[in-house]
């Protein structure tokens, strides 16, 4: 009797486990333009500024914080946006913005490259280290 109850005490405790990390992990998600071409990008960016800009009218920060995110990782130019960002922003959001903002990258590179089939296991290992990196760099600029 004792080992069946430490093996439910177990099993309960890796299904919280599973459910937290899934918690954590959707609290990464980010909106993803629906189509690739450059036209869908532009106008998923805008739509994404605005939401953001929609959601902080409101209070909701953490849905600006995402929508902001998305933004970036769709901009061509992430280092302006993160310089409007920082001066637009209120100082909390803001900050929350770039704790969310590497996380966020992390995930969506994931997610880029399961959608994308690798070209080489160098190749897939060093991409998301590059653009993170890049994003780390132009965060501290």
């Amino acid at each position: 009797a004792v080992v069946s109850t430490q093996s439910t005490g177990s099993k309960i405790r890796e299904r919280r486990r599973a459910n937290r990390n899934k918690a954590l992990d959707s609290e990464l998600d980010i909106p993803l333009p629906t189509a690739m071409d450059p036209a869908s990008i532009q106008r998923f960016f805008m739509e994404q500024v605005q939401s953001g800009e929609e959601k902080l009218g409101m209070g909701d920060t953490a849905g600006a914080v995402r929508h902001f995110a998305s933004a970036v990782l769709h901009c061509g130019q992430g280092y302006q946006l993160l310089q409007i960002l920082q001066s637009t922003m209120p100082p909390e959001a803001y900050k929350e913005f770039m704790e969310f903002l590497p996380k966020a990258q992390a995930k969506y590179s994931k997610t880029m490259q399961s959608k994308m089939a690798p070209k080489s296991a160098a190749q897939q290992k060093s991409a998301p280290a590059k653009s993170e990196r890049i994003i780390a760099e132009e965060a501290v600029d």
